[in-house]
């Protein structure tokens, strides 16, 4: 409950500092920051290098350790030690080498977080990998999304849709790089996918992709809606994007002089 009032406050001075008071956004950012510390301070478990629900450190969740990499209260370093740990007793793709205590695990819901935490870490080419539960509720022959694992209290929770959003978001790669998607950052982690063909809608219009890994690399087909311009990301390079119908093609080996600058590698119009 702290960390989520961690995330609200600082939500709240990002709003206060764009459209109302300075003063009121650095009284939340100082409250956020001694929460933060507080967590911290109260609740990091040395032996299990996780965070614990409370300061008694006798129960460990999911949902802590998530927002506690989300939010940034867990150092940098611990992080996909952190979810690798937490994520090896919920999800069979994942292991840790390490003793993990007993763990209240995240309802399909709270995954969302989990989402975030994933992205924020670093870790975004293993988000496919946590669509599991998802596979097992087709196979369960459910037409919607249930709230947790059987036996369920809902077959028909909206919050479980989440999956909608980042496989645009972090698998297609879409998010905006300013307020009201002026600026867009196209960057996909396709685990192995071979082809993509995805559309989000924006303020401005229609945002299209159409991925393909070929033989000889890689090409992206983007079109941006008049007004938007931004850039894509792939295997560490990065492209100019503008509005309209653009051809980004990258081999799959690029030998380069030892000088030879990213600028010479132009997407193809």
């Amino acid at each position: 409950m702290t960390l989520q009032f961690v995330e609200a406050l600082r939500y709240g001075a990002e709003l206060e500092r764009k459209f109302g008071n300075a003063d009121i956004a650095k009284v939340y950012e100082n409250a956020a920051a001694h929460a933060t510390y507080a967590v911290w301070k109260l609740c990091w478990n040395e032996k299990y290098g996780l965070l614990a629900d409370t300061p008694a450190q006798k129960h460990f969740s999911q949902h802590a350790n998530i927002l506690g990499v989300w939010l940034d209260v867990i150092p940098e370093r611990y992080w996909k030690d952190v979810l690798a740990k937490i994520l090896s007793k919920s999800d069979a793709t994942f292991a840790a080498p390490v003793d993990v205590p007993p763990l209240t695990t995240a309802t399909y819901y709270f995954r969302f977080y989990l989402a975030r935490a994933i992205e924020h870490a670093g870790w975004s080419d293993e988000y496919l990998r946590l669509l599991g539960p998802w596979h097992e509720m087709v196979k369960l022959g459910l037409t919607t999304w249930a709230e947790s694992p059987e036996p369920t209290r809902s077959d028909s929770h909206a919050w479980s849709a989440h999956p909608n959003f980042d496989l645009l978001r972090i698998v297609a790669g879409m998010k905006p790089r300013s307020a009201g998607f002026s600026k867009i950052e196209i960057e996909p982690h396709l685990n192995g996918l071979k082809e993509i063909r995805a559309a989000m809608p924006i303020p401005q219009g229609i945002v299209e992709l159409h991925y393909q890994a070929m033989q000889e690399g890689f090409k992206a087909d983007i079109n941006l809606p008049a007004g938007v311009k931004g850039d894509f990301v792939f295997d560490a390079r990065r492209f100019s994007l503008h509005e309209g119908e653009q051809t980004i093609a990258i081999p799959k080996v690029i030998k380069r002089k030892k000088h030879q600058v990213l600028s010479e590698l132009e997407p193809i119009h």
